[in-house]
Order: structure tokens, then sequence, then C-alpha cells
């Protein structure tokens, strides 16, 4: 199931934001066009993110997993993003925390029992330091999905 989640048009490598609203928005709409979201989704992920903010502590980098209820997707998708300039994202569980997030795998589930395991694959492969540094130092998007691919789990 995983793997068939992750799509090459959906890899942003070097996106420019100016702050995790602009990403949700530009994300979002890349989504809706592309089919994967319902109109909806915009407002639903960046209000579940206001609530539950999705942002780890891990090292060597920081990593956002924001995601909205199922009743918002159509396709589902991990989509994954490497912002070009990091943005400040609020920690999960921890709201007065932020941190500098450059690495966003945003999630899309059809079935709300689905996220559980995959969220556990990605926590415990973000905490290979080589497996980060392949994705920071990745030069195009096949180098990227290849990375993601390569993740134990997947």
């Amino acid at each position: 199931m995983k793997r068939e989640m992750i799509h090459k048009e959906l890899i942003q490598l070097d996106m420019e934001v100016v702050n995790q609203k602009d990403f949700f928005e530009k994300m979002a709409d890349k989504l809706e066009t592309l089919g994967y979201v319902k109109s909806t989704f915009k407002n639903a992920i960046m209000e579940r993110e206001a609530e539950f903010p999705t942002a780890l502590a891990i090292e060597p980098f920081p990593v956002a997993i924001p995601h909205a209820d199922p009743q918002h997707i159509i396709n589902p998708f991990i989509a994954a993003t490497r912002l070009k300039q990091s943005v400040k994202w609020c920690e999960m569980a921890a709201n007065d925390q932020q941190h500098d997030v450059k690495f966003i795998f945003m999630l899309g589930f059809k079935r709300s029992d689905e996220h559980v395991e995959l969220l556990q694959v990605l926590v415990q492969n973000f905490q290979r330091k080589e497996l980060m540094e392949t994705l920071e130092s990745a030069t195009s998007v096949e180098d990227y999905m290849n990375a993601i691919l390569s993740m134990e789990g997947m």
C-alpha cells in the first residue's frame, strides 16, 4: 500500500514558500488540480495542523507529516517536499515548540486506520542520518523518489 502512494508528480524539490500557510496553499492547489483531493482539503489540512501540529524534532533534520481526514481525499498519496528554505512548524504534541522544517511529507488516506503504520515507518526512517542526508543532497526528483522508495518498510 505504501509504495503505491508515492507519485513522482507530487515530489517537490527546493520548493519556495514564505511560511507554512503558503506551503499548504500551494500544495493543496496542486493536489486538487491533479485529482488527489477535494476542494475541502485546503481548509481541512490547515485547521487540522493548527489543532494537531505535525513537526517531529528528529535529528539531523526536523520533519513535518501533515495530513487531513479521509473524507477530503480522492486518491491516497504521499507528497514529499524538500523546501529551499526551512519554515517554522509547531511540534507534534507541543504547540509551543517550533522547529525549522525543510522536509515535509504530506499524507492522504482514504481510511482513518491506514496512517498509523505508515507514520511509524516514516518516523523510524527519518531517524536514519544516511537517509536524511541522501534526501538533503538529492539533485533530481528521481534520486529523491528512489531514496523514499528505499526506506525500510516501504
